[in-house]
């Protein structure tokens, strides 16, 4: 692979790491204000948890952070990697490791999301 693909890649995956995290703080201050202020006489609640993740609104909500918080955090990890060596091999590895890391446990977190809201 060329040098200017690599630049072009790793800048890439510095910008969406900066994207990521301002829309994590977005959408955590989404998320706390329609649990805490957006209906103050509902209590959080098993069965209100229910209730809400029944709305296509929530359930996107909460999927988008649990995808962005998982890219976000397992690319910080890759960038720690690329910090610390520059063997191409090794960075490969790490990058595959942790791209499947991450789709598993999007794909378990989704999974979990459709059981609680097709639950009841």
């Amino acid at each position: 692979m060329d040098t200017a693909s690599k630049i072009r890649r790793n800048v890439l995956a510095w910008f969406f790491q900066r994207v990521s995290g301002v829309a994590l703080i977005f959408l955590i201050a989404v998320h706390m204000w329609s649990l805490h202020y957006a209906h103050p006489d509902v209590h959080p609640s098993y069965p209100n948890l229910i209730e809400r993740l029944r709305t296509i609104g929530y359930i996107a909500l909460d999927f988008s952070l649990l995808a962005l918080a998982l890219f976000h955090g397992l690319n910080g990890v890759r960038n720690i990697v690329l910090d610390y060596t520059s063997n191409s091999r090794l960075i490969r590895r790490w990058s595959l490791g942790l791209m499947m890391i991450g789709i598993v446990f999007s794909l378990w977190g989704g999974a979990a999301l459709i059981k609680i809201m097709t639950m009841g």
